[in-house]
């Protein structure tokens, strides 16, 4: 778990692959116990961050204007679709985004 949190600090929103969680001994069970004990938050299947990075992602968005695409949350995160999909679908289900009528995404404030 400490190779993983400094992965995770150093890039908060580049949730690790499954062969860099394979490769620190970290399979589903382990994974699993580490989200109920609170040292990782599971945005969906297969994308793990540390706590607090769904508040720090939000804050993040909410510097880019009114209105954002999947590609400018994308690249404010520094991260990859396959990170960042999930993460707004995680924040409009919650009620912290939602779309706009031209198909972008907005901060509900």
């Amino acid at each position: 778990m400490d190779a993983l949190r400094v992965d995770l600090e150093r890039e908060p929103f580049v949730a690790p692959e499954a062969g860099r969680l394979a490769e620190l001994g970290l399979g589903t069970r382990q994974l699993a116990t580490l989200v109920k004990a609170g040292e990782l938050f599971r945005v969906s299947d297969g994308i793990v961050l540390l706590p607090g990075a769904v508040d720090r992602a939000l804050t993040t968005l909410a510097g880019l204007g009114e209105e954002f695409t999947l590609s400018t949350a994308r690249q404010a995160w520094g991260t990859t679709r396959r990170v960042a999909v999930p993460l707004l679908e995680l924040l409009a289900r919650t009620g912290r985004t939602t779309r706009t009528p031209d198909g972008g995404h907005r901060v509900v404030r």
